[in-house]
């Protein structure tokens, strides 16, 4: 045995540096992998060989296994971060969006419309009688509701599409977790043996990354189990996977009664599902977030200012159109409706003297009014001459006193004096929406920014632990090329030794 010693020794080192250029060449054919984490060899001597006469010898190096490099608080660390980053993301998308809706705050539609509808208010003060000038009323007026009409059909569609992106983001949330699941299984029967299914585990980990970026997940393994949660409720645990329920329940939208909506909860037992951050958070809060308590100002937040700006447009200004008359006899007309209503289907009755049908008047206009539905009076849209511009039992048509009312309600800083909307003017109103939203807006902006700095602060930190570098692999390449070849080299000055030793020894003295 002890004669062959220095030639196993020399194989030992061979077969070490051979597998070790089979690593790194591994770790360059994989350099561009996604969620790939770079390899290495753990390489231990063997156990010596005693020896009499002189001690232990050593027999050489053995590669036990290879490992991934990688760094579990720093994985947990990017998990945490890539949620909030999510949920920031997708909160500062949709505000975006919700920008381009309204406009901006110097350069919107609504402000335009309603100045319009003012000036030409205005013309009219001046010429009661002249035709041309009411059909300039009607037309401003129609191009108001519509503008109203369009804004919030297009926060409904907004909505819509959030309400199927939170469907979309549960499926995904379950393939991800099947996926986990299924390489939980594969990895345990492969690592049997006590090896280590390296690239295996990394499909895993760029799984969790990817469902860290929808849910608040944390993940861990313990006696050889992986597991993910989501606030503390399994996930996945080994190959069991605890999904969540797809097609999912839906429930009545209190802002849309047109549409339902989607509802998160585990399969098994109908729980809802507490979510902490991530992107389908964030899409829950800006879908459902009216502003009240301490949730959010998502969409149904300015579909409900916009309700309030067409029922106070609604009430105030019929209280003085009803009041007028118009010309050719026309009295108790409305300004604006719903649904297309005449004055006699909006409110048969009314009498503004009377504090009980005052009271009925604003409760119907709360219940039935909304920003989708406001419309000119069928009666106006039918008649021009129906616009109230004089008083009540005037006989003149240049009385211009009910046009003149309805034209200071511009300037009227009690025209919204609700408690819970912003008070002031109707322009004030319009303009502390689009104030509201460009602040909320730029908050979203610069939490994003200041999550994508953090995050990508951790992705440079896993970069320099997991990625493969190739300067390094390259070096490595070189000195695993120089260890076989003297490793190769003491092969063959053994073979020599055991050449002369046995086949020329005795040549000796011939």
């Amino acid at each position: 045995m002890s004669g062959w010693l220095g030639f196993s020794t020399g194989v030992s080192g061979l077969l070490a540096s051979q597998r070790s250029l089979y690593t790194t060449n591994h770790n360059l054919a994989n350099i561009q992998t996604d969620g790939y984490s770079r390899q290495k060899g753990t390489q231990n001597a063997q156990s010596a060989l005693y020896l009499k006469g002189l001690g232990y010898v050593g027999t050489g190096t053995t590669v036990e296994d290879v490992r991934r490099i990688r760094d579990e608080f720093v994985d947990f660390k990017y998990w945490t971060e890539n949620a909030s980053h999510g949920d920031w993301e997708i909160k500062k998308d949709n505000m975006h969006e919700l920008e381009n809706i309204f406009g901006k705050v110097s350069d919107n539609k609504l402000s335009t419309d309603l100045n319009n509808f003012y000036k030409a208010l205005g013309t009219l003060s001046t010429n009661p009688q002249a035709a041309e000038t009411r059909k300039v009323v009607k037309e401003a007026a129609i191009t108001l509701t519509k503008q109203l009409n369009q804004t919030v059909n297009k926060l409904y569609n907004s909505q819509k599409e959030l309400n199927f992106s939170v469907m979309t983001k549960i499926k995904q949330v379950n393939d991800f977790a099947s996926q986990i699941g299924n390489l939980n299984k594969e990895i345990k029967f492969l690592e049997l043996d006590g090896s280590m299914a390296n690239d295996l585990r990394d499909q895993r980990d760029l799984l969790v990354d990817k469902l860290s970026k929808l849910v608040n997940v944390t993940a861990n393994e313990e006696n050889g189990e992986f597991s993910v949660s989501i606030k503390g409720i399994t996930l996945v645990n080994g190959k069991n996977v605890n999904k969540l329920k797809y097609p999912p329940n839906l429930v009545d939208n209190p802002w849309n009664p047109k549409e339902k909506l989607v509802k998160v909860e585990w399969e098994s037992n109908g729980e809802p599902v507490h979510l902490e951050s991530g992107e389908i958070k964030s899409l829950i809060e800006m879908r459902d977030g009216d502003g009240s308590g301490s949730s959010i100002r998502g969409i149904p937040f300015y579909i409900k200012r916009l309700n309030q700006y067409a029922q106070q447009m609604v009430k105030k200004m019929n209280e003085i159109h009803f009041q007028g008359q118009g010309l050719e006899g026309h009295k108790d007309v409305f300004l604006f409706t719903h649904d297309n209503k005449s004055s006699s289907e909006f409110f048969t009755g009314m009498d503004y003297t009377d504090p009980a049908k005052v009271t009925a008047m604003n409760d119907y206009i709360k219940n039935n009014v909304r920003a989708d539905n406001i419309t000119v009076s069928l009666d106006i849209q039918k008649d021009v001459n129906a616009i109230a511009t004089g008083a009540k039992g005037s006989a003149g048509v240049e009385d211009s006193t009910t046009v003149k009312k309805l034209l200071a309600t511009r300037d009227d800083i009690h025209f919204f004096d609700s408690s819970d909307a912003p008070k002031g003017k109707p322009e004030d109103f319009v303009l502390a929406i689009i104030s509201t939203l460009s602040v909320d807006s730029s908050q979203a902006a610069r939490m994003e920014k200041n999550q994508s700095i953090i995050l990508k602060s951790i992705i440079k930190r896993r970069t320099s632990i997991s990625g493969v570098s190739m300067d390094e692999e390259t070096a490595n390449l070189v000195k695993f090329q120089h260890a076989y070849r003297a490793s190769a080299k003491i092969i063959t000055t053994m073979d020599k030794i055991y050449d002369i030793t046995i086949n020329n020894l005795g040549y000796v003295g011939r």
